[in-house]
Parts: C-alpha cells; structure tokens; sequence
C-alpha cells in the first residue's frame, strides 16, 4: 500500500531536515513525502531543495496554520494511506512498515496509531502512553506488539478525557480522511485532538504497543510558547463536546472527568506564573461547567490574598490544591 506522508513546518530548518532524512529511510519504500511549507521566512526552502529524492515534494503555502496545511499536504497525496509527521519529530526505520502491516491484517480498521517514546530536555519517557491517564489503564500490563483493535464507542470514551494520539504516530486511510472533511482549519491548536474526535465516532482503531517514533517537547512548540492558549481551547473543545451529549450518561461523565483535568491543568500553568486572579476564574468556570466542588475550593483559594495565608496555610495549599494529581 502506497502511503502518502504529510510534514507541515514553519521557520524549522534547523530541525525539518532530520525529520526528512527519518521518513526517506523507511522500509517500506512504497511512499511519497509531501513537505508543506506554511511561509517560512528561514532557509527550509533552501535545506529542502539539496535533498535528491524523487518521493519528496516541496509545497509552498501562506501561512495559515498546520492545519491548513495539513490538509494542502492530503488534498496533494496519491496514496490510499496518509500518515503525518511534525517537523521536530522523528520515525524509526520500521515505523510504517509496522502500521501498514497492521491495516493489511485488519481490513476493518481505519486508523492506525502507535506508542512514542518522548523526550522533552534531558527527560527521556520511553513509553509516552504509559505516562497517559486514561489510556494506559486499557493496556493493563499487558503489550500488543501486533495491534490491538479499537471499538469507535471506546476510543471515543477515552479521547473526551485526553488525547492519548499524536499525529507523528498516526496512520488514517484517505478514505476516512475525507469522509470526516480533514483538520478543522479554524482551531489552531488541539486541532488533532478535535479531528480524532470525529474519526471516532464512527471508525475503528487500532493501537501498535511499539515506540515507532520520537516526540521531541521543542522549545518552540506551543507546550512552552503558548500553554495558556493551548489549554484553554482543550477546555473549549471538551465543552463543545459536552453541551452536544444529551443522554449519554457514560460520555458525560467521561467528558466531565477530562475537563476536570484540563481546568486543573491551566489553574495550575496561570498559578505557576502568578496569575492568581485569572487562575481563579478558570477554577470558577470549570465548577460552573462540571459542578465539580474541588474546582471550587481550589478557585477560593486561588483568590484568598497572598498576605492572608499563613506558612501553615500556604503548605496545606501546595499539598492539595497545586497538587498534580
């Protein structure tokens, strides 16, 4: 099976070539690389064109954001598979090989995902879905070298509680690509987050338990850039997904636990930067939307003044309501 491969990239030169070099070397020759782009100002133009491969196409585009780009890459790709790759991220040899065979095995399955392993600094995790919440629950001990297949209802669960898929690991036929119309271009950040909310819905899964790829936490990624915007629109798109169930008292309930962590999440980034005052109203905005009573407490005492709190006072605060649990 052919697979077309998508890299969206913006002022990453210094970084995009690498992640190149790891997708030419693949054992499974059967693909084209599509390099997208998205106005770089650096030299990537230039590092691109000293690459001689036939399978790599350089695409030029304004800059609109990944997800546009993205889906610039899949509208340009031949192939019946299309797997995406960010352009400070790398794929081991045998990445696709891997997943091809997996959706040859499994005609049934639409999507096909793996572990990474994740480096962020000098930390290496060498297992980024057993550092996850929720979905390291379902591998209970137990690996599936050989895929493991996904129901859409229980993929779906887990992904309104955390997005346990990155896009440097996933694999979609271009069919179910363009069923659920691509990346939404007008969310520029947990845009993979909110198109796996779609493909879930009515496509199957399947989990590869091998770290095919690497995850780099990059100094430039909107982790360090820009939390405070990338978790407020996590908590945008699981309210979204929550005012759209009705009746479903498992999805609700899942949706409710996973915004609960993601207010607890920014609260804590705006504290960790002294933005008492908005970390309060994120707590207060969380209870309003889960009625969780923990979200409360946690919102009086990031309002409580500084100079009310005593040392006994300020430790009980760091041991319950900073603490990441």
């Amino acid at each position: 099976m052919k697979v077309s491969v998508v890299i969206p990239t913006y002022n990453r030169a210094h970084l995009v070539v690498d992640a190149v070099a790891s997708v030419l070397a693949q054992s499974h020759a059967d693909l084209e690389l599509i390099l997208v782009d998205d106005g770089s100002t650096d030299d990537t133009a230039v590092r691109i064109a000293a690459i001689r491969d036939p399978r790599l196409r350089y695409v030029r585009a304004g800059h609109e954001g990944v997800s546009a780009a993205r889906n610039l890459g899949v509208r340009r790709a031949a192939g019946d598979l299309v797997a995406f790759l960010d352009s400070d991220d790398l794929w081991l040899r045998d990445k696709l090989a891997c997943e091809v065979a997996v959706l040859a095995r499994h005609p049934e399955v639409d999507v096909v995902f793996s572990d990474l392993e994740k480096r962020h600094g000098d930390r290496v995790y060498g297992s980024f879905m057993r550092q996850t919440a929720v979905f390291s629950r379902r591998l209970h001990g137990v690996s599936y070298p050989d895929g493991l297949v996904l129901q859409p209802r229980e993929m779906r669960l887990c992904l309104l509680e955390e997005v346990p898929v990155k896009p440097s690991a996933l694999v979609v036929r271009r069919a179910a690509f363009d069923r659920v119309g691509g990346f939404d271009e007008t969310w520029t950040s947990s845009e993979d987050w909110e198109f796996l909310l779609r493909l879930a819905r009515d496509h199957r899964f399947a989990y590869l338990d091998r770290p095919l790829a690497v995850l780099f936490i990059s100094p430039d990624s909107l982790h360090i850039m820009d939390q405070s915007r990338g978790e407020e629109a996590m908590i945008r798109l699981l309210t979204r997904e929550q005012e759209r169930l009705t009746d479903d008292r498992e999805a609700l309930a899942a949706v409710r636990r996973g915004l609960v962590s993601r207010v607890k999440h920014c609260g804590w980034h705006h504290i960790d930067h002294g933005r008492r005052a908005r970390a309060c109203a994120v707590y207060l905005r969380g209870f309003a939307l889960t009625g969780d009573g923990g979200l409360l407490v946690r919102a009086l005492a990031a309002w409580i003044p500084r100079a009310l709190r005593s040392p006994a006072r300020k430790r009980n605060r760091e041991d319950t309501v900073l603490a990441r649990s």
